[in-house]
């Protein structure tokens, strides 16, 4: 008969095993977290956003019939134009200038001065008046005519000057900007894109928040969303 012999790990077997702690929930939970990195925003996707809701509501209101319908979208889309040009002026363009892009940002604002007084005209006229869905068409094809020359022209020569950090952090301002600006076209206000427009924007946009809540402006609920964290 043998006899037992009992055998003792060696130190190095003992080092080799796992360590509970590390192997916690807290742990992995920890690790899991420190390798996760925020997902980087790309500036020109927001901006496509903004496009996209204006192509929607106007399809939306073309094929609207009843006259509360075609009132509510009338409104969304002043709105959404209204803050989108805006947002645009004192956040992204400002990156333009720094890019090198001094002519496609002036470019940009003088189109903006342009579709601010057309959406402002469609935003005066009473929706009972003929001409209404005319003046509003024209402030509607002028945003869109200045779209899609920002994303077949403009994008594509933005972005290849921009790391994702950079992009992201662009991305972010723009999506800032979007809460403290007018959400009704104001073309008299400055286009500067800086303090004094800044200033301006944030007096309107409380402004147009209380006309609208005494007017009992109502809206659509957007097709198209941006991040709600950012």
């Amino acid at each position: 008969m043998f006899a037992r012999v009992a055998v003792r790990p060696s130190a190095a077997l003992r080092l080799a095993r796992p360590s509970s702690s590390l192997y916690s929930p807290i742990a992995l939970r920890s690790r899991s977290l420190a390798t996760v990195s925020p997902t980087l925003l790309d500036v020109t996707n927001e901006i496509k956003v903004d496009h996209d809701n204006v192509r929607d509501l106007w399809s939306r209101f073309q094929a609207a019939t009843e006259k509360q319908e075609r009132a509510v979208i009338a409104n969304t889309l002043i709105r959404e134009m209204a803050v989108h040009g805006d947002s645009e002026e004192i956040s992204v363009y400002n990156d333009y200038y720094k890019l090198g892009f001094d002519g496609t940002a002036d470019h940009n604002k003088e189109e903006h001065a342009d579709i601010k007084k057309l959406v402002y005209a469609a935003d005066a006229v009473p929706m009972s008046s003929s001409k209404y869905d005319e003046v509003l068409g024209k402030a509607v094809n002028a945003f869109l005519t200045h779209a899609q020359e920002e994303e077949n022209d403009q994008f594509p020569a933005i972005k290849s000057k921009l790391t994702p950090e950079e992009n992201d952090k662009i991305a972010r301002e723009f999506l800032k900007a979007r809460t403290m600006v007018p959400t009704r076209p104001h073309p008299l206000a400055p286009q500067t894109g800086g303090v004094a427009q800044k200033a301006a924007g944030g007096w309107g946009s409380v402004h147009d928040k209380i006309v609208e809540t005494l007017g009992g402006r109502e809206f659509v609920e957007l097709k198209f969303h941006h991040p709600e964290q950012y």
